[in-house]
């Protein structure tokens, strides 16, 4: 039996949010006495741009117009450099519970943009779907800090996660109209590109001083290392812009769900924490919050996008 184009998109969507729930404790790890927060920042884009172009140059897609490449940078603004680089600097300034918890608004605001943008229909369904994951995600978070972190960070840093949200919100929406006539390698490509150029004005702060990265890096730094660039920046973007072409927005931001389970389990399985029964029931909640949403009914314009992408893929193979 052929899988269609739509569970395509939830698998691409699920892996990447699974591979980026493995990134945060391996991030935590390298940033302890490995690298600095700017190195690993300018090498994940660095590298992924590497990548990218070298893909690049194996397939064949549509020329790229001036206005298009317009808004592939601010693709790179919203989904790159607002959303990773001023979370790194959030970071910093508020707590991790904090962080986790605000995270959680990404489906909300996602749907209110989508509403906005596309007219996608704010259901019953789907609020009811995003406040359950919300909740289930919420409740495995402060399980995991021990229910005693929330509300310890400053609002200012409080202020710019949410603001990382929102530009992530914009970027999952607005993309998504281009991903129907580019491929994710030729998205992919220029945002990490601009990204990159972005970047440079702070690279020498990167490399002026000896802490930016550790002399005598071992073999588990370096494979550490090697996953955030290739797994958690390459795949998890290009199997993003692949799952965005297929499924609804709102669909996209919740499977954001997916990442501190992950993150937990990868963490029970290292040892960093304890299993619990109150984990477990977190995580049921959040796939069922994902569940709700995910079988929604779609409206007859996201048929009429799902058939569009169905019919491309059968011509071109993508």
């Amino acid at each position: 039996m052929a899988i269609t184009e739509r569970a395509k998109g939830h698998i691409y969507v699920f892996t990447a949010n699974a591979m980026f729930g493995v990134f945060i404790p391996i991030s935590k790890y390298l940033l302890k006495d490995c690298v600095s927060p700017l190195m690993l920042t300018f090498l994940r884009f660095a590298g992924a741009t590497l990548l990218f172009w070298c893909v690049s140059f194996l397939i064949k897609d549509a020329r790229v117009t001036k206005k298009d490449l317009g808004w592939f940078l601010i693709f790179t603004l919203t989904g790159i450099v607002f959303n990773q680089g001023l979370f790194m600097f959030a970071l910093n300034l508020t707590s991790p519970i904090d962080t986790s918890v605000i995270v959680t608004a990404l489906p909300f605001a996602t749907l209110i943009i989508s509403a906005l943008f596309f007219k996608d229909p704010i259901t019953r369904r789907k609020i009811l779907g995003i406040s359950t994951g919300a909740a289930g995600a919420i409740w495995l978070m402060l399980s995991s800090a021990g229910g005693n972190s929330f509300g310890s960070g400053s609002i200012l840093g409080d202020f710019i996660v949410l603001l990382t949200t929102f530009s992530s919100s914009f970027y999952i929406v607005l993309s998504k109209p281009l991903t129907l006539k580019y491929s994710p390698i030729t998205i992919s490509k220029w945002m990490f590109l601009f990204s990159t150029i972005i970047f440079l004005p702070l690279s020498p702060k990167v490399f002026d001083t000896s802490q930016s990265i550790k002399a005598d890096l071992g073999f588990w730094d370096i494979a550490g290392i090697l996953y955030v660039v290739c797994g958690a920046t390459f795949c998890t973007y290009l199997l993003l812009n692949m799952g965005i072409k297929r499924i609804r927005p709102t669909t996209v931001a919740m499977y954001n769900y997916v990442q501190p389970v992950v993150s937990s389990v990868v963490a029970i399985l290292a040892c960093q924490d304890v299993f619990s029964w109150n984990k477990l029931f977190a995580t049921i909640i959040v796939f069922l919050g994902v569940y709700i949403v995910t079988t929604s009914p779609r409206t007859k314009e996201q048929l009429a996008v799902a058939k569009l992408v169905e019919e491309r893929a059968a011509k071109t193979g993508k």
